[in-house]
């Protein structure tokens, strides 16, 4: 083995290893009484509380509390006739998509033997 290719088999291995460390870095922080982790990537990992129908109930009054609040902004792109052609339109594609993706599948799946894979061969 050559020195280049051994000095770089043995950053590899470093490499890898930090990464697997990083996988399973986690940070725990807790205060009065909710417990948050958090993983390498800064994410949010799990939350846990006294009182977990409260958090759940919170959560529940924010979503309402900030639902006027979208309606309001998107208020004048919604009423705007453009807006809602593009928006048709979309639909009528998705619903399109899926049509084809359907029948794609059941043509392949009306293609397969049930019983094994001799119509493969």
């Amino acid at each position: 083995m050559t020195w280049r290719r051994k000095h770089f088999d043995s950053l590899g291995v470093k490499v890898r290893r930090a990464q697997l460390a990083l996988e399973r870095a986690r940070g725990v922080g807790e205060v009065n009484g909710v417990r948050v982790v958090v993983d390498a990537n800064c994410h949010l990992v799990a939350v846990s509380v006294q009182n977990e129908e409260a958090l759940l109930a919170a959560y529940r009054a924010a979503l309402q509390d900030l639902a006027p609040q979208l309606d309001e902004a998107m208020r004048a792109v919604r009423a705007d006739p453009r807006f809602t052609s593009v928006s048709v339109r979309t639909e009528v594609d998705s619903a399109r998509l899926e049509a084809e993706r359907r029948q794609c599948a059941e043509e392949y799946s009306d293609s397969v033997r049930p019983y094994g894979l001799e119509g493969l061969w």
